[in-house]
């Protein structure tokens, strides 16, 4: 009934048939697009042909998981190929502090970049051979000095914040009518084609700032939709909705550009999203599923996850795998012909899978280890937000709650909104994940629940 986790989590490499040469890669990432953004996943109110047509032509996933339900945390273990307490980077903001002595637990210290001596994936693809180009939002930085073109891009326009008159790699200002996203492909494109000109593998890496707020959509588009929907649906929706088709567009760009070069067949595309959708009226990015960013429940953590290689990736597939940010790594060096770099990776390489080597990966957990605080409400002496951890074994899904000493419980096959918590009814069940759950925080080093001695302990929070 139970499935145990494996140590150590060190990536393995299986035996695979050799592609004829190194294939290019183009890893798309988009920001708050939620599991059930795309049109193909059954939104009703978004358009996404380019989308839907790049997972028709290869393989897609019904249970993808970011490592991480807000992006900074996410962002890195996908480049590091890491869980959090490796990267000790847990948070974007420090929103708990001014209130530290509310909180039960010493707090985690958050890294503000990742470490250079972090061996990133694409210094990994840059050992093999490939060219690496940067173009979108990094955030794994605070300074100019852990910008991507220190982590093994040769090339790199980094850009968040807004998507009119952006600020690029902290020193240029963009004209205020250029789109950030149309702006990023443009690069991405020049940067494809200055490779196959120099007929050298390719990393190309462009992570959209799309569709995170603030809601600036192009006049166009909106215009679109605003005819479309008339008074139907909210601004905000509208707003969502052509921003989302900005990205569709840019995605459709980039696969139209690959097959006028005549290299599509040989190159690897990937799609997915940094983390859950945000809150919006119907929780309209992630369907029915519970929660959203910021949130550990499905919703804040659930989607799309699409791989598409021509003649090698049969089209029209669609896999009940959990897949992860972390898996993105050995997945990627894999296909590339790469060597594993000299630390741990947390991940598993999905080559085998997506090219029908296996139908099933080995039985994992899944871990999120998210020490955030954040909205003290001072009437209750509670947190809205506090430290959360997560297990999930592919069924069951524990919620960890340390500041409460709760826990939450639920089964997702049976009740993949969870609103049914068991963990009273399934003691036995409940009591396996919570130790599975510690070892693993053992066995990975992660930062211990230690009692913060200036801690105010009130009635309410006791």
């Amino acid at each position: 009934m139970f499935i145990k986790v494996m140590f150590p989590l060190f990536i393995i490499f299986h035996t695979l048939p050799v592609l004829a040469n190194q294939p290019n890669i183009v890893f798309i990432l988009a920001d708050d697009l939620g599991a059930h953004t795309l049109s193909s996943d059954g939104n009703p109110i978004m358009e996404t042909p380019h989308l839907d047509k790049l997972a028709a032509a290869g393989m897609s996933f019904s249970r993808g998981y970011a490592n991480a339900a807000t992006c900074k945390p996410s962002r890195a273990a996908i480049i590091s190929g890491q869980y959090a307490p490796r990267t000790e980077i847990y948070r974007v903001v420090d929103r708990h502090k001014g209130k530290d002595d509310y909180i039960k637990f010493k707090v985690p210290p958050n890294a503000t970049h990742l470490a250079l001596d972090n061996i990133t994936l694409a210094e990994s693809l840059k050992a093999a051979g490939y060219q690496t180009g940067h173009f979108g939002k990094w955030h794994l930085e605070k300074y100019k000095s852990y910008l991507p073109d220190t982590q093994g891009f040769d090339v790199s326009y980094e850009s968040h914040k807004v998507h009119f008159g952006a600020q690029i790699n902290m020193d240029k200002n963009l004209p205020n009518d250029v789109y950030i996203g149309d702006f990023m492909t443009d690069k991405a494109l020049e940067f494809i084609d200055n490779a196959t000109n120099n007929k050298k593998p390719f990393f190309a890496y462009i992570p959209y700032y799309l569709i995170h707020k603030p809601w600036q959509a192009k006049a166009d588009d909106l215009a679109y939709f605003d005819k479309k929907w008339g008074n139907k649906y909210d601004a905000t929706t509208k707003s969502v909705a052509a921003m989302t088709k900005a990205l569709d567009d840019n995605v459709g760009r980039v696969n139209e550009h690959l097959e006028k070069l005549g290299i599509s067949d040989n190159t690897l595309v990937v799609f997915t999203s940094d983390n859950g959708g945000y809150k919006m009226p119907g929780n309209v990015l992630n369907g029915k599923l519970r929660g959203y960013k910021g949130e550990i429940y499905e919703g804040g953590l659930r989607v799309p996850y699409i791989f598409k290689f021509p003649t090698v990736i049969a089209n029209n597939q669609r896999s009940n795998e959990m897949i992860m940010g972390i898996d993105i790594y050995p997945t990627l060096i894999s296909f590339a012909k790469a060597k594993a770099p000299q630390q741990a990776l947390d991940g598993v390489d999905f080559m085998p899978l997506l090219t029908g080597n296996t139908k099933v990966n080995p039985p994992r957990s899944l871990f999120w280890f998210f020490p955030k605080w954040e909205r003290y409400q001072e009437k209750t002496g509670k947190w809205y937000n506090s430290w959360r951890n997560v297990i999930n074994n592919g069924r069951y899904k524990l919620i960890e709650y340390p500041d409460l000493d709760q826990v939450e419980v639920y089964d997702l096959e049976n009740d993949p909104f969870e609103q049914q918590d068991i963990s009273s009814s399934a003691a036995e069940l409940t009591t396996h994940l919570q130790q599975e759950l510690k070892d693993w925080k053992i066995n990975i080093s992660a930062h211990q629940e230690i009692i913060n001695p200036n801690f105010k302990e009130t009635t309410s929070n006791k």
